[in-house]
């Protein structure tokens, strides 16, 4: 199998109104954020290379794993209801049915969303106000490792019991695992109770995508 490459971007540059260079990813250093940079969003326009970062990752997965590639706005839909303003969305559904397709979404952001399994949607920035401070080389590290810690057959999911009253998770990637309970009130009642029925199908855990032959 190929190795994966993330493709050359550009250098950024961005200035403030006095004309000096923002250093995103270094603004705060140890200390807190100003209170006057929380909910503020200057120079969205960083997070664009994610969009190149994205197409790099589904070029690679369908050159190298036996996966069926669809792109329609109409796979929006794989969105919590009212999430984000999206543009395009590109689904990936491996052969093998017990393992999660993934929905890679476009934003106007401009952002990325990955939904994966019955009940995982994470976002690429999770937050993108100057307080977080977050750059999209720092963001396309995640979605790197998000993707390819579900194509390994690092997710699992579990339905509500009567200990656990939400669906609950865990994403075992390279550089370690995210677990907890997921907040499902975006989601129609209807997709709810067929991510409960699928999941009791699964078993919990999903399965690895499978390499194509050389």
């Amino acid at each position: 199998m190929e190795q994966y490459v993330r493709p050359a971007i550009a250098p950024q540059e961005f200035r403030d109104a006095d004309g000096r260079v923002i250093p995103y990813g270094e603004r705060w250093g140890m200390g807190s954020p100003p209170d006057d940079t929380y909910s503020v969003l200057s120079h969205p326009e960083r997070f664009q290379p994610l969009h190149d970062v994205a197409r790099a990752l589904i070029a690679y997965l369908e050159r190298n794993y036996n996966v069926g590639v669809s792109e329609n706005p109409g796979h929006l839909a794989a969105l919590p209801e009212d999430y984000v303003t999206g543009t395009t969305a590109v689904r990936l559904t491996p052969t093998n049915s017990d393992a999660t397709p993934i929905t890679i979404a476009f934003t106007s952001h401009p952002g990325i969303v990955v939904v994966s399994g019955v009940v995982r949607v994470e976002p690429f920035p999770v937050c993108g106000c100057d307080a977080c401070d977050a750059t999209w080389e720092s963001e396309s590290d995640r979605l790197e490792s998000e993707v390819f810690a579900i194509v390994a057959g690092g997710l699992a999911e579990h339905p509500p019991t009567m200990r656990h009253r939400s669906f609950r998770q865990t994403l075992t990637r390279a550089d370690g695992w995210s677990s907890g309970e997921v907040n499902t009130n975006g989601f129609s009642r209807e997709r709810q109770v067929a991510a409960r029925e699928r999941l009791k199908e699964l078993g919990g855990a999903w399965a690895a995508w499978s390499p194509r032959e050389a």
